[in-house]
């Protein structure tokens, strides 16, 4: 090889790195621009497909603080295909992988892992290869793993280069840390029974949207929710049973919003969502959409398996530039689902003057 040849390739090593570089630093701007936890997520993969060109990424998390294992997200499998049980496999933080990664916080491939005596027959290497994994990479934060990056082989078929790794390698300690900051901000603000976000929460967001609504002129719904009879329904199955009611209706509550929409709980069966951009028909279709879904679910009583079924009245209200406050948005809206609750129950009501 001549000297200008070997030059070239070493210029080329070094574009490439600067590249990379460039690439991780967008890449961290973007991390850190977002406390959507669920976003994050999906961000962090859609990185990984496209930088590894491979059609296959999964994200291992813990899904509370301080439970002892890591769990498959429910929104962060792409290209694998598992059945129900492997997607609820778990991953002992006291396993010898994550030991491993503890002490080595590196991407490593499987053909690596299995030329190691101590992890190669480990179940979670075993359930891993079946899964498809080619490439594992530890997530990072404050000096401990904190979940698991798991992508496929390549489109190309292409073993995966030292570079690749050493890429995949520090975006994992970013991503760690963007998870880790994620998790804590979804804490201070998410009500842990329902996964709705609380009270203060709420507020400040629907005097956000209102604020932005006067200076842009945009439309802006607000729906408020109430299960029909709930003290009732309490003295007759026991708050265990309304417990496990509330966090069914959140759920058909979650499942309805759209990504811009904030679904909260108001207090005690009173949920609520914050829909910026809906107008009253839209809110009003929305509204009916999840009084349906509440009216169709049946919900197994934690104390003798029964079935057990609720009803929903929901009251809608729309944003007045004569609005002052939040007050005057949330009375408009309370005073409809008043109305739904006295002509009738598990009714949808806009309120008119």
């Amino acid at each position: 090889m001549s000297f200008k040849e070997n030059t070239d390739i070493v210029f080329e090593h070094y574009e490439k790195k600067i590249y990379d570089q460039k690439q991780l630093l967008e890449i961290s701007r973007a991390l850190n621009s977002t406390l959507d936890y669920k976003y994050l997520i999906d961000a962090i993969l859609n990185i990984c497909l496209a930088q590894l060109q491979t059609l296959h990424a999964a994200m291992y998390l813990e899904p509370e603080i301080d439970l002892g294992l890591f769990k498959l997200e429910p929104q962060s499998i792409k290209g694998f295909e598992l059945s129900v049980e492997e997607q609820n496999y778990e991953i002992k933080i006291d396993s010898p992988l994550i030991h491993y990664f503890e002490e080595k916080p590196k991407a490593i491939t499987m053909d690596q892992i299995l030329l190691m005596d101590s992890l190669k027959s480990i179940p979670d290497i075993t359930y891993l290869r079946k899964m498809g994994a080619e490439i594992l990479v530890p997530l990072n934060a404050k000096g401990k793993v904190n979940g698991l990056l798991v992508l496929g082989d390549k489109m190309t078929s292409e073993e995966f280069l030292e570079d690749e790794k050493e890429f995949m390698t520090t975006l994992a300690n970013l991503a760690g840390i963007a998870v880790d900051n994620a998790r804590l901000y979804e804490l201070a603000t998410v009500d842990m029974m329902t996964g709705l976000k609380i009270h203060h929460y709420f507020q400040t967001k629907l005097k956000e949207e209102m604020d932005r609504c006067r200076k842009k002129g945009t439309q802006l719904c607000l729906l408020f929710t109430d299960v029909d009879h709930f003290k009732s329904f309490n003295d007759t199955y026991g708050h265990q049973a309304g417990d496990v009611v509330l966090i069914e209706v959140a759920k058909q509550v979650i499942n309805a919003a759209q990504r811009h929409h904030i679904p909260a709980r108001y207090g005690g069966e009173e949920f609520c969502l914050v829909m910026p951009g809906a107008s009253e028909e839209e809110a009003m279709v929305k509204g009916e959409e999840i009084r349906k879904a509440v009216e169709s679910m049946v919900v197994k009583n934690p104390n003798d398996g029964t079935d057990l079924k609720v009803t929903l009245s929901v009251g809608v209200s729309s944003f007045r530039t004569t609005d002052r406050n939040n007050k005057d948005l949330i009375e408009r809206a309370d005073k409809a689902l008043y109305q739904a609750k006295h002509s009738g129950r598990n009714r949808t009501i806009c309120y008119k003057d």
